[in-house]
């Protein structure tokens, strides 16, 4: 993990990025952290434990069997490791963490799970807090009740999707050399567009299987996510926040591939 010295001094935490999957994590200063999803070779116990007690479940869910090999990268006739369904397990389990904290106006969330990516849950309150730009101003702050401590209030009108079966969007949009793809609500495909950026594709889901779609793109698309210090001063639009979920214009990305029970909405969108 390396830091990325994004958040104010005085905050006593900063957000890391790792270097293999490049998911971000918040963590107090100056101390040595891990990536909340992806395990290496000193994985063994309890974090493999959390991989096979998922692939004991995949007989009997084939949906979710195929979303695990979607994320492993595995076809359906080869064994899927026990590793990539404990790193599945813990990227999902990250998404839910945090789409319990997404507002209208904030992107680019990044928070400290208590017990990822051992036990593929949350096992604990301990957290050193999560965090987000607020569009509006740019600055990275927590993002509690929606509002900023830098912009008058505004109305938070998005209420956290509870319920597993709740419909949710998957989406897709480009500006300039750009795609960004990411989850969330109408208003947050409408900011987007407003924004400048124009519509690619619109996918809605069950928000349990939005969310695993969002893990595998992240997953899939690791190695051509554009690096954050060096894209992040570009003339991006104000929704996209620092970059996260960024990718070079250029890349197939098919929203359907990685959420094919889902329903295409793109013509709600359409202008």
């Amino acid at each position: 993990m390396e830091p990325l010295e994004l958040l104010q001094v005085d905050s006593g935490a900063d957000i890391h990025r790792c270097r293999n999957c490049g998911i971000h994590r918040v963590c107090h200063m100056g101390w040595r952290t891990r990536c909340h999803v992806c395990l290496d070779e000193r994985s063994s116990g309890l974090a493999l434990a959390a991989g096979e007690r998922l692939l004991s479940r995949l007989p009997h869910a084939p949906a979710l069997a195929d979303q695990v090999r979607r994320f492993a990268g595995v076809t359906a006739t080869d064994a899927i490791p026990v590793r990539a369904a404990a790193e599945f397990q813990a990227a999902v389990a990250l998404g839910e963490e945090l789409d319990r904290h997404r507002r209208d106006g904030w992107t680019d969330l990044a928070g400290d799970v208590h017990g990822l990516p051992w036990y593929g849950e949350r096992q604990g309150t301990p957290s050193h807090g999560t965090w987000g730009v607020h569009v509006r101003c740019g600055s990275w702050q927590p993002p509690r009740s929606g509002s900023c401590t830098q912009c008058p209030p505004e109305a938070d009108d998005r209420s956290f999707a509870a319920l597993q079966d709740t419909a949710y969007l998957l989406y897709l949009v480009r500006h300039r050399g750009l795609l960004k793809f990411g989850v969330g609500g109408a208003r947050r495909v409408r900011e987007h567009l407003l924004a400048g950026a124009e519509l690619v594709e619109v996918v809605e889901g069950r928000h349990a299987d939005v969310i695993a779609a969002e893990a595998i793109l992240k997953r899939q698309k690791r190695e051509a996510a554009v690096p954050l210090r060096k894209w992040r001063t570009w003339r991006m639009p104000a929704s996209f926040g620092a970059g996260t979920e960024v990718v070079r214009v250029g890349l197939q990305i098919r929203l359907a591939d990685v959420l094919p029970e889902g329903r295409d909405v793109t013509d709600r969108f359409a202008r």
